[in-house]
């Protein structure tokens, strides 16, 4: 009896000297898999791509800032209303030194007569300094009496500081 006895004994001991299930550790976030890094970082450069492309869009180009300051003038001018032979006088002006602006010096400082109402009419894309109202402006600033029609003119001239803004942005 004592053989069933110790019989029965030794497996209760046995399984009382098991040890419970032993758990790994839980998984930590630190150090990331290399996934993550790279998820992070193509998120930061995602970022920085849209903050410069709103910062560009934005920013305004050097030629759209100087056809911004002629057209400021030349509606200065045309509010101040002056005597014609004024009026066509800053306005040759106020071409001369835009297209020096935009175009350079030693493109546009040599120019003059026909040869300066086709480069306007060329970067302008009209005919009307050669062939309409913008003849006056090669002529009349050197004569003593003018004659030419005001609000063509300054249609003509506003129309081709426009287009220089729009042929400025196309660029960009």
């Amino acid at each position: 009896m004592s053989i069933i006895a110790t019989a029965n004994t030794a497996p209760t001991d046995a399984l009382a000297n098991l040890k419970d299930i032993h758990l790994p550790s839980a998984v930590s976030w630190w150090p990331l898999a290399p996934g993550w890094w790279i998820l992070f970082g193509l998120f930061v450069l995602m970022i920085a791509l849209v903050v410069y492309l709103y910062i560009r869009s934005q920013r305004k180009t050097s030629q759209e800032i100087i056809i911004d300051q002629a057209l400021q003038l030349f509606n200065k001018l045309e509010q101040q209303s002056p005597t014609p032979k004024a009026l066509i006088v800053a306005l040759s002006e106020l071409l001369r030194r835009t297209a020096i602006s935009l175009y350079g010096r030693s493109a546009i400082a040599n120019l003059a007569g026909d040869d300066w109402l086709l480069f306007l009419n060329k970067q302008g894309k009209t005919k009307a300094f050669t062939d309409g109202v913008g003849c006056a402006l090669a002529e009349q600033p050197y004569r003593p009496d003018v004659d030419y029609n005001r609000e063509a003119l300054l249609g003509l001239t506003d129309a081709w500081l426009k287009q220089q803004l729009v042929s400025a942005s196309e660029k960009v």
